[in-house]
């Protein structure tokens, strides 16, 4: 499959799922984990207004945080369905945002454009995230802040460590979507479309980072490209599973 066909079926996928998609996203805003986002944030960017890119933004989550900051958001997403959205969700909200249908591998954005770069869960989607690395520092301005909020979501397919952790989580797994209704922002609870999730697993366990254990390859390639500063945390016991990474391209 080549990259066209592939961006195709990402594109199909998401578009599907962005009804859903954006109802859960507005629901964790507005519960006790859209809080921590918003202190998370708050810290790290203050209160002086920056131009800041959501880079490949889904419905909106981050942009409606830091919107509703003062900052001067520009959202891309791949799927046009998720474009609208983060303009409905901005609008309701009483924000205001710049939003285009855009590949996160190619950004259509001068260098230095922005002093801040914010990405939830999008690298995993990409058939080369190395150069969705490189566009990221690239738009950066001297000194500019790359916040990343991402996983190995599908490293069990490959991993034999990472295999045998999740064949052990498997029932609680199983557990935790039987009882989305509870759990704030899931997307087990919103897919009025009925779209089935399977599709973007087939997809997900062949792309390049469902290969590589994470966070270091992203350290690598933040190392590789000369961001400095740069702090992790991983969340949870054994195996790195989910991770933030905050980084800074030197002055």
């Amino acid at each position: 499959m080549d990259k066209t066909d592939h961006l195709a079926q990402v594109q199909d996928y998401w578009n599907q799922r962005s009804h859903g998609f954006s109802d859960a996203i507005n629901e964790e805003l507005d519960s006790q984990l859209g809080k921590e986002w918003i202190d998370r944030f708050s810290e790290l960017f203050g209160e002086e207004p920056m131009d800041i890119l959501d880079d490949g933004a889904g419905a909106g989550f981050f942009s409606m945080i830091l919107g509703s900051q003062g900052h001067r958001v520009t959202s891309i997403d791949y799927s046009a369905e998720m474009v609208e959205y983060i303009k409905t969700n901005m609008k309701n909200r009483g924000l205001s945002c710049m939003a285009y249908q855009m590949d996160a591998q190619d950004l259509a954005f001068e260098d230095s454009s922005f002093d801040a770069v914010v990405q939830r869960n999008v690298m995993w989607n990409l058939d080369h995230p190395e150069i969705a690395y490189s566009e990221i520092y690239r738009v950066l301005r001297p000194g500019g802040i790359f916040f990343i909020d991402d996983g190995n979501h599908y490293l069990s397919a490959h991993d034999e460590e990472y295999a045998k952790e999740a064949e052990a989580r498997k029932a609680q797994f199983e557990a935790m979507k039987k009882s989305a209704d509870v759990s704030p922002g899931s997307h087990y609870k919103h897919n009025p479309e009925n779209v089935d999730f399977s599709i973007i697993e087939k997809i997900a366990v062949e792309q390049p980072l469902s290969f590589q254990r994470r966070p270091q390859w992203d350290l690598d390639q933040m190392i590789r490209l000369g961001f400095k500063d740069i702090s992790v945390q991983i969340d949870g016991e054994g195996l790195p599973k989910h991770f933030l990474i905050v980084a800074r391209k030197p002055r």
